[in-house]
């Protein structure tokens, strides 16, 4: 009994030593919720937008780091929306802060800066 006892509580302290407290390296805000209803109902992008938008201002405030994908993610709502200047700002942010994603930044900052113009069908 006194064994197991003592194995019990062992095997507690080491469990208590693999937790930790530390916290989380990026702001994520409801990020994962606004994406999760993106997702459902793309009708709610301006919902989703806007959370982006905070995720992003409120990491910048506090001097955390924006995660990885954040401004691109952004980016390509706006490049979406029409806003190529602005996304190619944010396509900026993202290579900045993430030198990794260079190469994928570049070919969407390319796009944003050469849009596809629509052209109508000629009726005849």
């Amino acid at each position: 009994m006194r064994v197991s006892s003592v194995l019990c509580l062992g095997v507690l302290l080491a469990l208590t030593g693999c937790v930790t407290t530390a916290p989380a390296k990026y702001s994520w805000g409801n990020y994962e919720n606004s994406l999760y209803s993106y997702y459902k109902d793309s009708t709610k992008s301006g919902d989703y937008e806007a959370e982006l938008v905070s995720v992003i201002s409120d990491s910048e405030a506090t001097a955390k780091p924006v995660a990885p994908g954040l401004y691109a993610e952004y980016g390509f709502l706006l490049l979406q929306e029409g806003k190529s200047k602005d996304a190619i700002t944010q396509f900026e942010k993202e290579k900045a802060k993430w030198p990794e994603s260079t190469y994928l930044m570049n070919n969407l900052i390319r796009i944003a800066s050469n849009p596809v113009k629509k052209t109508t069908a000629s009726k005849e």
